[in-house]
């Protein structure tokens, strides 16, 4: 589950019209979102509140061994009032991301504006009061902190700015203070993020100050170019190729890869509404009605990825087999030492409904309203309202109630680990509860039989050498609550 944190920065994206997934690190963000899910290790607590729409505040404490926590503050020039902040009307998919459906690529906005709250500040340079005070459009600007706490303490930092409408400036600073007794300065590093983004292709500048380490990514849409095309066809799938490089001169490191992507769209799942009215019309309408027919009956995305230095080849394939059910699988393979690898993962949700009971007119006094209008004969009071569990049987009341959506994930690779994790809503609680297994159990089992049948030929202690690692590889809850 994302921090709360990440969805307001979500959100600013959304606010500022800025497509994410036209970026060469989205290109496998589906696979790795159905089979790289982490889950919990231990019990953490989330406090977090959009207390204005331009500053959000997030609180995190974990325990279990382990006291541990972290402080965040985000300010936002755009207002996110869009966004819902309290945690019992966020949406649990921007939370939970699954099937990530790409959208067709589009051109930015000529005429790029936001609403910002440094609009209204004076200009220093104007002369008469009147034009200091004049509205002046400011660029987008978010401002993200985290202290991470206790010692060693981390503070994390990051500035964003949307320059233009086809360019985005990230600034992010990781420092790092050594143990208390220690005397070195603290560690700090500095990532400089320059996007360009146009909606055929997509380039990315990166410079780090951690070894001086210089990168690029572009990633590019094959098919026409969403600025200068006007026809009102949708396009039905997307083929998107892309690569990265980097190299730092001080430790002479090198490292590039790339990458090819194949998506349906929206459009190629959709059934237009000739296919239905032709359906009674002649052979000319029904053969028009075929042309139009969805390529695809179930949305699908295939990766490929290729890093050539070290020799590791992978492909992913994920499906959408219904609104509520995806399945993705991926296999690696090393051409230098033959290593392999193979993970299969799927997403289940669940959607329910909180029935709400309905108003009961009598309020206990009519019998003396009754007694007032002088009527006689016995007073036959309402019907009780029904329990619960007999208004989310009734269809009626299901449309009428709250909808309430949770998720399971379960993700399995060739060692047979086994990762679980469910995700829902309790109450007015975002809960996220997962496991992770792992094959030792077996092994485990027979050590431990193995050991206890000759513990009585053995001296004592003998028997304990044969004892596996446990079969729980991690247990925990995270729970969030905002507000």
């Amino acid at each position: 589950m994302l921090d709360f944190m990440d969805y307001i920065q979500l959100a600013f994206a959304e606010a500022t019209s800025w497509n994410r997934d036209n970026s060469y690190s989205s290109l496998t963000a589906t696979a790795q979102s159905l089979l790289d899910f982490s889950t919990p290790e231990r019990l953490r607590v989330h406090l977090s509140s959009l207390s204005t729409p331009h500053f959000a505040t997030s609180y995190t404490l974990g325990t279990v061994g382990l006291i541990d926590g972290s402080v965040s503050y985000l300010f936002s020039t755009v207002p996110l009032d869009h966004a819902a902040s309290r945690s019992t009307l966020i949406p649990l998919r921007k939370l939970s991301p699954g099937y990530r459906q790409v959208q067709a690529p589009a051109a930015p906005l000529e005429n790029f504006r936001v609403d910002s709250i440094l609009d209204a500040l004076p200009d220093p340079q104007s002369s008469s009061q009147h034009d200091r005070w004049r509205r002046h459009p400011q660029k987008a600007t978010l401002f993200h902190a985290t202290l991470h706490l206790p010692p060693p303490t981390t503070l994390n930092a990051l500035f964003l700015r949307r320059i233009s409408p086809t360019m985005q400036l990230s600034l992010a600073v990781c420092s790092t203070r050594g143990p208390p007794l220690s005397k070195s300065a603290p560690q700090a590093s500095l990532l400089t993020q320059l996007s360009h983004n146009t909606g055929k292709y997509s380039n990315e500048y990166l410079f780090s100050t951690d070894n001086a380490l210089f990168g690029w990514r572009g990633l590019w849409n094959f098919g026409p170019d969403p600025r200068s095309t006007s026809t009102t066809t949708a396009p039905l799938s997307l083929l998107s190729a892309g690569a990265e490089a980097y190299y730092s001169p001080v430790s002479s490191l090198l490292g590039m890869s790339t990458g090819l992507r194949f998506s349906t769209l929206p459009a190629a799942t959709d059934v237009p509404s000739s296919a239905v009215s032709g359906s009674g019309s002649g052979s000319s309408s029904s053969s028009s009605s075929n042309c139009n027919n969805p390529i695809s009956t179930f949305p699908y995305t295939l990766t490929l990825t290729l890093t050539p230095l070290t020799g590791s080849l992978s492909t992913t394939y994920s499906l959408r087999a219904s609104p509520s059910l995806a399945f993705s699988s991926r296999f690696g393979f090393n051409v230098y030492s033959w290593e392999s690898e193979m993970v299969a993962g799927m997403e289940l949700w669940r959607k329910g409904r909180r029935a709400v009971a309905p108003a009961v007119d009598d309020d206990g006094l009519e019998w003396a309203r009754r007694k007032m209008r002088g009527e006689r004969g016995p007073f036959v009071p309402p019907p009780p309202a029904p329990s619960s569990s007999v208004l989310q049987e009734h269809p009626a009341n299901r449309a009428d109630g709250e909808e309430n959506e949770s998720v399971l994930k379960i993700r399995v690779d060739q060692s047979w680990n086994v990762r679980l994790l469910w995700e829902g809503r309790v109450k007015e609680l975002l809960v996220s509860a997962g496991v992770g297994l792992g094959p030792s159990s077996f092994a485990s089992s027979l050590s431990s039989l193995s050991s206890m049948s000759a513990a009585g030929a053995q001296s004592s202690g003998g028997g304990a050498a044969g004892v596996g690692k446990s079969y729980w590889h991690g247990v925990g809850v995270s729970v969030l609550y905002s507000s």
